[in-house]
């Protein structure tokens, strides 16, 4: 059976890969970025911009709203999959050294970063994180080129480097936070079947998000991303996706 891990990555080399397309070709069916886009006359927007947007204007915008629901929808049945699998930042992290250690590892700080991306909206009446994320800086830079966007990445992938190369998806971005809220109860989970399982520790120790299969917190709900690296890591096959399933 092909890894998770390779399905991951051809999937992330797709929307990469569409995320470039309207630089060459202008007589596309899909126009924009994964802030916001266009796809075959669906306006899609993702749920913290729309967010931002509402608390910035301190207005509500139907149209405006009513785009974030298929990225929403897509959050509840299958979970925090836009990080692992179409976040181009998470692509370019992943190409750093796999995690030594996990410092920093209070969990709820992505859900506080939130928290203070949402405040900072609506104090200063404009959308905060889309203009210092670097998740959008670089899809700026993709599209644009280099620019002063390069000194932030350059910073988190730094801080990858120092402090583990998923330091800033498992601890500030509340981008991540809001798709792992939305996706609590979801569909696609991965799962542990406890008559396989041999506690070698391999699945948590793998994972780069500092949680592990099994665990239904509400921290590691939030944090898992249904990479699948987990999935990999099993020899036994006892964790896998599941659908609507719970722990065996």
């Amino acid at each position: 059976m092909m890894k998770v891990k390779i399905i991951r990555k051809i999937v992330q080399v797709f929307f990469l890969v569409i995320l470039l397309l309207p630089i060459w070709y202008t007589d596309l069916l899909w126009y924009g970025t994964y802030i916001s886009a266009d796809l075959m006359g669906l306006e899609l927007t993702d749920p913290l911009t729309v967010l931002e947007i509402t608390l910035a204007s301190k207005s509500l915008w139907g149209p405006l709203l009513l785009s974030a629901l298929p990225l929403t929808l897509a959050a509840v049945l299958l979970g925090r999959v836009f990080c692992s699998f179409v976040c181009p930042l998470n692509f370019l992290l992943e190409l750093l050294p796999r995690d030594k250690k996990k410092p920093l590892q209070d969990k709820r700080w992505p859900l506080w970063s939130l928290i203070f991306v949402l405040c900072l909206a609506l104090f200063l009446s404009m959308p905060v994180f889309n203009i210092f994320s670097p998740v959008f800086a670089l899809m700026r830079m993709l599209l644009f080129g280099a620019g002063l966007e390069l000194l932030l990445l350059l910073l988190v992938v730094g801080a990858g480097l120092v402090w583990g190369r998923k330091i800033w998806c498992r601890t500030l971005c509340p981008l991540g936070a809001i798709y792992g809220l939305l996706g609590m109860k979801r569909l696609l989970r991965v799962t542990v079947d406890e008559s396989k399982c041999t506690h070698c520790g391999k699945c948590a120790a793998v994972c780069s998000m500092g949680t592990a299969p099994g665990r239904e917190s509400v921290d590691d709900n939030m944090l898992c991303t249904n990479c699948g690296d987990c999935i990999d890591s099993c020899k036994e096959g006892a964790v896998s996706f599941t659908f609507k399933g719970k722990n065996k």
